[in-house]
């Protein structure tokens, strides 16, 4: 709320749109439609865990191999901190489920681009890039050329208006080797 004067020693009030209590409604509303949208997610997952999983197996049965052998490692390496992953994956399984289901479609997709590709980007069938051979010698051997020297260039003169006119002795120019 802003006061402000009209002049005629009156004063008035005025309302600006932002912020304030408004903003502070809508945040909690915004946070309970939040909760609610989650809990309905969990309940979804919580009964299509099991299904995910086994699904999560029958397309890759790698993915899940490797996420249990990485939890092993991380397990001989911090045993606290395996512990309480291992604590964490139990409690949020259904999340847990879908992040094995998730990670078995990627482990799939990349078989089939590899698949698609060749064996791992290997060149398709004689694709040569033009090249010239160039002489090489190692340095020291017979073959090596001798070195050139540059040109010699006649000095130019300067006129006479452009050379700088002498200076005077300055005590320190033995400082700075002038």
């Amino acid at each position: 709320m802003v006061f402000y004067s009209s002049g005629n020693g009156r004063f008035a009030t005025r309302f600006s749109g932002g912020g304030g209590l408004g903003c502070l409604i809508f945040g909690i509303f915004g946070l309970i439609a939040a909760y609610y949208i989650l809990k309905g997610l969990f309940f979804l997952l919580y009964w299509a865990a099991p299904a995910l999983f086994v699904l999560a197996l029958i397309i890759n049965w790698r993915a899940v191999t490797d996420t249990f052998r990485d939890w092993f490692k991380g397990l001989e390496t911090n045993p606290l901190g395996g512990l309480f992953t291992a604590a964490i994956a139990v409690l949020v399984f259904p999340v847990f489920a879908l992040y094995l289901f998730v990670k078995s479609l990627g482990y799939r997709k990349l078989e089939q681009l590899r698949r698609q590709s060749g064996a791992f980007g290997k060149a398709e069938e004689a694709e040569f890039a033009e090249f010239e051979e160039l002489e090489s010698h190692p340095k020291g051997e017979a073959g090596e050329a001798e070195p050139v020297e540059p040109p010699e260039l006649p000095e130019k003169e300067q006129p006479e208006t452009t050379r700088r006119p002498a200076k005077p002795d300055n005590p320190y120019d033995q400082f700075f080797g002038n």
